[in-house]
């Protein structure tokens, strides 16, 4: 059944991932996502909503995650100074050299599970069908 194979493969490379992270960069694969999301941002800052969503994370979650890096000094919080209902998180140069550490990692396990394991006709067909199913997911109520 091709939803249960999909639940099972996407677990196991994400745990066999936030392993390999917290192992060589001292970082989880929730944590890594958050860094890399900011990372690629403009001005390295989102919203925590926006955030949220892009992790995947309800708001919560997303606060208790934010919170972690805050403590490690990977992250800040920054109020919009028009709008003090709007947070920020923002990339610190710590949490940049965490991502770049992360990166390392993230590339190399890709390339062992996904890119060792399926040829590159395999990832292809791969990659267009998991955007095509991405792209026709509307899970707002």
């Amino acid at each position: 059944m091709a939803w249960l194979e999909l639940q099972q493969a996407a677990s196991l490379l994400r745990t066999a991932l936030s392993a390999r992270l917290e192992e060589a960069a001292g970082l989880t694969a929730a944590d890594y996502d958050v860094l890399w999301y900011l990372a690629n941002a403009v001005d390295r800052r989102m919203t925590m909503s926006e955030l949220a969503a892009r992790v995947l994370l309800s708001p919560s979650g997303t606060t208790r995650l934010v919170d972690r890096l805050v403590r490690r000094g990977w992250v800040t919080r920054e109020i919009a100074p028009d709008n003090r209902r709007l947070t920020f998180a923002v990339l610190t140069p710590e949490g940049a050299g965490a991502a770049r550490r992360g990166f390392g990692t993230v590339r190399a396990t890709r390339d062992e599970l996904l890119g060792d394991r399926l040829s590159a006709s395999e990832l292809a067909d791969l990659r267009r069908v998991l955007g095509k199913l991405l792209r026709r997911l509307d899970l707002s109520p």
